[in-house]
């Protein structure tokens, strides 16, 4: 099947106003952040990896498309800690890709393998969220060495019985995903912010985020590339990781799940925590699929 890269102009207008909203919402959370590129030699795709404080070594690993940038506010709560947050490809200023032109298992685990190689990392504490955390059981499994830890935000994607909300679902199938997908597309920046609802979160809770969080989900999702890298990854569904399989995680691994996260519930987040070796299990009253959106400080203090 025919690899296609999907790259990103500087100049051009919509990456210019992606990147400056991504920059006023670090800036609102007293966020700095360096910036790399980091190369996938066999796809020929850039994957930008963030660089935010100092200490000991911490991967981010985003849900969704793979946009770092939601994470915002639980990473200004990790004191101490050097973070690479890795936007995968399709998401964070990361060049596209079409994702049904992979082994979606192989490419995700290489995907992160060649991150953590380019910085040296070995052995170090993980979080994830979302399809982020279903990449990251793939590497804990497939390259053990590289996780030290892992801590799992929100529904850790297709694991046992969790599940996306319909209208997520209907992205997956083919012919008219695209006019699904465009539903999702919020048509104004005052609108962004409350697809979040969708996910599980509160009124209370959209009406409380900044400005520049929606901006920021505006922009990026009207970047030239995003399209084809976000119904890609749905088309081309990442295997459900059953108990037998999560067995064989033998990494401390924590789940931290929003009691109203719509993609699973309490009772599934306690099953795959369960069938996990060394699995803990913590909740978030309240709070939706993107957990410390309710509460960054208290997400943080667990996984610290």
């Amino acid at each position: 099947m025919k690899k296609e890269r999907l790259t990103l102009d500087d100049n051009d207008p919509g990456v210019i106003v992606a990147r400056r909203a991504e920059q006023e919402l670090f800036a609102f959370y007293g966020l700095d952040a360096k910036e790399h590129y980091v190369l996938l030699s066999e796809q020929g795709i850039k994957v930008r990896v963030l660089e935010i404080g100092s200490g000991e070594p911490l991967v981010v690993v985003p849900g969704n498309t793979g946009d770092a940038f939601p994470l915002a506010s639980l990473m200004a709560e990790l004191k101490g800690r050097r973070i690479f947050a890795i936007n995968r490809p399709g998401g964070g200023l990361s060049e596209g890709m079409d994702h049904n032109s992979v082994d979606i298992r192989s490419f995700a685990v290489k995907t992160l393998d060649t991150a953590f190689e380019f910085f040296g990392l070995e052995n170090v504490d993980v979080v994830a969220h979302s399809m982020g955390a279903h990449w990251s059981l793939w590497l804990a499994m497939d390259r053990p060495k590289r996780v030290r830890s892992l801590t799992m935000l929100g529904n850790p994607g297709n694991v046992m019985k969790g599940n996306a909300p319909w209208l997520l679902r209907l992205i997956s199938r083919a012919p008219l995903n695209k006019l699904f997908f465009r539903l999702l597309i919020p048509s104004d920046k005052n609108k962004a912010l409350r697809s979040l609802k969708m996910m599980g979160h509160s009124s209370e809770t959209v009406s409380r985020l900044p400005h520049a969080l929606g901006d920021c989900f505006f922009y990026f999702r009207r970047l030239p590339h995003y399209q084809i890298s976000a119904i890609s990854l749905m088309e081309n569904t990442a295997p459900k990781i059953d108990d037998q399989q999560l067995k064989l995680v033998l990494q401390p691994t924590m789940l931290i799940l929003g009691t109203k996260d719509n993609f699973a519930s309490v009772e599934t987040g306690k099953n795959i925590v369960a069938a996990l070796p060394n699995g803990t299990f913590h909740t978030i009253k309240g709070a939706g699929h993107l957990p410390w959106l309710e509460n960054p400080g208290a997400c943080a203090r667990l996984i610290l």
